[in-house]
């Protein structure tokens, strides 16, 4: 319920909470939200107030006003679920997506002692390293830093990387991805990475670190990636 004694003003803790029904599914995507008023009454809030909250909820994607006939919920988040391993690509193409990619950086460094310990590489070896900004219908879903051995590929940075990266690795260096282990990890995304992934500041988002295996068992290819958690969820399915 609102508290009318936080310093939160009333309109915030609405939005909060209509948002959180949407994301925790008590209002479906499509379903139709109640009225101003019916809302109005349901928590103790002048229509306005109302008004100020489902305006931020429209701007943030979760809702849609259609004249005439109401406010209604909008879930845009990618749902991919249960796990397989694919790339970027292939993910948003099995959805009817359309993938793009827009290079943020590309060099050689040195690796730092955790991307050593990840990839089994000796002290300060080198590594290339590919940072894109990942899109699916040309909006931004999430940024992307990409680690390799530089003696698995050493002309690497030559190609096009806004292609499929683990398909190029197949195709031109013969380095078959077949197997990966992923952490997540909750994170508020920085001043810099709101403004690549188009939301305000603060956001809330996830870090994903995947390290990808060849048929041998050796680790090839380390990615970190920030994505938004409004554009993406994860279903993991348990049995006993």
């Amino acid at each position: 319920m609102i508290d009318p004694y936080s310093t939160e003003p009333l309109y915030y803790q609405l939005k909060e909470i209509l948002r959180k029904n949407i994301l925790a599914g008590i209002w479906k995507s499509g379903e139709k939200i109640p009225t101003e008023k019916q809302l109005s009454e349901n928590f103790h809030v002048s229509i306005a107030v109302v008004r100020q909250a489902v305006s931020l909820l429209v701007e943030e994607g979760f809702l849609v006003k259609r004249q005439g006939k109401g406010t209604f919920v909008v879930d845009t988040r990618v749902r991919q679920g249960p796990r397989k391993l694919t790339s970027f690509t292939e993910e948003m193409s099995s959805m009817g997506l359309k993938p793009s990619s827009i290079v943020l950086e590309k060099f050689v460094k040195q690796a730092d002692e955790k991307i050593c310990n990840t990839l089994r590489l000796e002290s300060k070896a080198n590594v290339i390293m590919v940072r894109r900004l990942r899109l699916a219908n040309n909006e931004p879903l999430g940024i992307q830093t990409f680690y390799i051995p530089e003696y698995l590929a050493p002309d690497f940075l030559e190609n096009d990387l806004s292609q499929s990266l683990y398909k190029l690795l197949e195709t031109k260096y013969g380095v078959r991805i077949v197997s990966a282990q992923e952490k997540y990890f909750a994170t508020i995304l920085d001043k810099y990475e709101c403004k690549l992934l188009k939301v305000k500041w603060p956001f809330a988002g996830f870090i994903v670190e995947r390290v990808t295996f060849d048929p041998t068992g050796s680790p090839v290819e380390y990615t970190e990636s920030v994505i938004r958690s409004d554009k993406y969820s994860v279903q993991v399915n348990l049995r006993k």
